[in-house]
């Protein structure tokens, strides 16, 4: 069970993003009023469905108060960020636009008397921890600029609740993946192997992923509205527990388009990951939330609409 939604007004932040634009569709079939905020840096106009109301903005530009103050939304999702982590280790400035639009946001969004602030966290919070898969209670030790912004702004979210009375909740992804995913590793090998190319991948591939399936993730997005505003720690892992290579994710992806898994390897670069798994059990417990889709069917799924998209 889910909050109920409908005629509420909505703010989604990285609206024209791949997750928040399915979570914005979601809550729009719901009968929900969806404002949507984006720069279109890494999310696209094409995915910004038009029964929303739309901003090209970015959110650190003093404008996004103006907005939140005419559309009045009581909820706020807020997806917005650059998740290119790789340049973001290249450029550590990178990401300050995020964390000062996030302020603003939230600043904003006390201002208006927002109901709950959903915010997208990430998994790589945890760093390269041996112990896993990764609790929420876990000590957590960002590898890139991407995660501490993350860090920082799920620290502002505990400030404004503390002080200001804000609610909010937040979830820590996996990897999502899904049909429509233009950016990242996995949407990389399937645009690269169905062109009859090789992709490349940064060391030897034992690296490991978490894969989370689109909807599942807009479940979890759904059900993180009846988190309870006096929650003692609101923080929830969205993972499946699993533990993928990076090379048996490519030759999942190689016999689904009919290709030779032959990865072309390069040094591993800064920065990185090298284990990656959620334990998902507070999800699970207090949200009622749970995986549905396995790797093999979610990705099948992806690699058909990818297929069908080139013909």
């Amino acid at each position: 069970m889910t909050a109920e939604v409908r005629g509420r007004t909505v703010l989604v932040a990285g609206g024209a993003g791949f997750i928040g634009s399915r979570t914005a569709a979601a809550l729009l079939d719901r009968g929900a009023r969806v404002v949507i905020v984006d720069n279109l840096t890494t999310g696209a106009r094409r995915n910004v469905d038009p029964r929303a109301t739309f901003y090209d903005l970015n959110i650190a530009d003093p404008e996004i108060e103006a907005v939140m103050a005419r559309e009045r939304p009581d909820l706020l999702y807020h997806f917005a960020a650059y998740v290119l982590v790789p340049k973001s280790v290249e450029n550590p400035l990178l990401d300050m636009d995020i964390l000062v639009g996030s302020v603003r946001l939230l600043r904003a969004a006390k201002d208006v008397g927002i109901r709950k602030v959903i915010f997208a966290s990430s998994g790589f919070l945890y760093g390269n921890t041996p112990q896993l898969p990764a609790r929420e209670d876990d000590p957590v030790d960002p590898v890139s600029p991407y995660v501490v912004v993350k860090q920082a702004v799920e620290s502002y979210l505990r400030f404004f609740r503390t002080v200001y009375g804000l609610p909010y909740a937040v979830l820590r992804y996996a990897a999502i993946y899904g049909p429509g995913q233009v950016t990242g590793a996995m949407a990389d090998y399937i645009r690269t192997l169905a062109a009859g190319r090789q992709a490349e991948m940064w060391g030897d591939g034992t690296k490991t992923r978490d894969y989370v399936f689109i909807d599942d993730a807009v479940d979890a997005n759904l059900r993180a509205l009846d988190v309870p505003n006096d929650h003692p720690m609101p923080v929830f892992n969205i993972g499946t527990g699993v533990e993928t290579t990076l090379n048996a994710l490519y030759a999942k992806i190689a016999s689904l388009v009919g290709a030779e898994p032959r990865p072309i390897y390069h040094p591993d670069r800064p920065g990185e990951q090298h284990r990656y798994c959620l334990d998902s059990a507070r999800a699970r417990r207090e949200l009622g939330w749970a995986p549905t889709y396995s790797l093999d069917d979610g990705l099948r799924r992806t690699v058909e609409a990818a297929l069908a998209g080139r013909s």
